[in-house]
């Protein structure tokens, strides 16, 4: 498939944030729409993006409505979830492509927006794993941040990490794919994530038990997905733990159990996903993954 990569953004730019998953909890995107407009953007706010409908942002129609007009409209240059929480894939199936495909734009989100990362990657247009404002400006967060401006403006990221413990040496050129666990296990039998082959697949998770942590890396693995990868990313296991119905292993060893037998590297313990420093991951782009025994290297080639 040929991937198309949204233009990059320049100063004077208009972008805009809108809710398709939940109604942020608190006023902290208002410090992340500072950042936009500090970079040098225009922010534009969907009409529906602080509505309330239980705990989602707004009926399905508002947040629907929302993300086509922001989808369609060629003068948005990117779209920034305010916050995931839920309800992205409730829109998949009404939402119409057409215009974003001859028109594409960045989206930029993670935890439920890998609803709509997955189901744009498999159209086959360029998206980012990545902060949202109302998360941008977290302590320690800084460093993701920065890096999150490089990629929108200029294309370019080059993260290290430190190594681990249960780290899987070697080196792997291919696209990322992937995001939150639940999610990616959600997806699991429809069009929005069909394969991982030959990708580098990304997980992470947050406030799983450890006995529900296995059991979604064992419906990946039986259904195929850790199978043929070029490499696995493994980010931030947060508040992952045991349950009365202890499993006696920590995340991250789990992930081990469960790709064992496959050779390819993987990096374990990366800064991505319900962290502050969720360093940004660009998806349908060719990027660069070392493992060795000194650090995880990851660039956008």
């Amino acid at each position: 498939m040929n991937r198309i990569i949204p233009p990059y953004l320049n100063p004077g730019d208009e972008v805009a944030i809108l809710s398709p998953a939940s109604f942020p909890p608190t006023e902290n995107w208002k410090q992340g729409v500072q950042v936009l407009e500090n970079w040098g953007l225009r922010v534009r706010n969907a009409p529906n993006y602080l509505s309330r409908h239980f705990g989602l942002g707004g009926t399905d129609a508002e947040r629907l409505s929302d993300l086509q007009q922001m989808l369609d409209d060629p003068s948005i240059k990117a779209i920034f979830p305010i916050r995931g929480g839920y309800g992205s894939s409730r829109l998949l199936d009404s939402l119409d492509f057409s215009r974003f495909i001859s028109c594409p734009k960045w989206i930029v989100g993670f935890s439920d927006i890998t609803a709509l990362l997955c189901e744009v990657d498999r159209l086959g247009i360029a998206s980012i794993h990545g902060p949202m404002p109302h998360n941008f400006c977290q302590k320690g967060g800084e460093s993701a941040l920065q890096n999150l401006n490089s990629l929108l403006f200029e294309g370019k990221i080059s993260v290290a990490a430190p190594a681990h413990s249960l780290n899987r040496s070697g080196e792997a050129s291919a696209e990322i794919v992937g995001g939150n666990l639940s999610l990616l296990c959600h997806l699991v039998g429809s069009s929005t994530f069909a394969s991982a082959e030959g990708k580098i697949l990304f997980i992470e998770e947050v406030g799983e038990r450890l006995y529900h942590v296995d059991r979604m890396l064992l419906q990946l693995k039986r259904a195929g997905y850790f199978q043929n990868l070029a490499g696995l990313i493994v980010g931030g296991f947060t508040d992952c733990n045991e349950a009365s119905l202890a499993i006696g292993k920590t995340a991250f060893e789990l992930v081990a159990e469960h790709t064992s037998s496959y050779s390819y590297p993987i990096a374990f313990d990366f800064p991505a996903g319900h962290i502050p420093n969720n360093q940004p991951l660009v998806f349908g782009v060719k990027s660069k993954m070392l493992v060795n025994s000194n650090e995880i290297q990851l660039t956008v080639i």
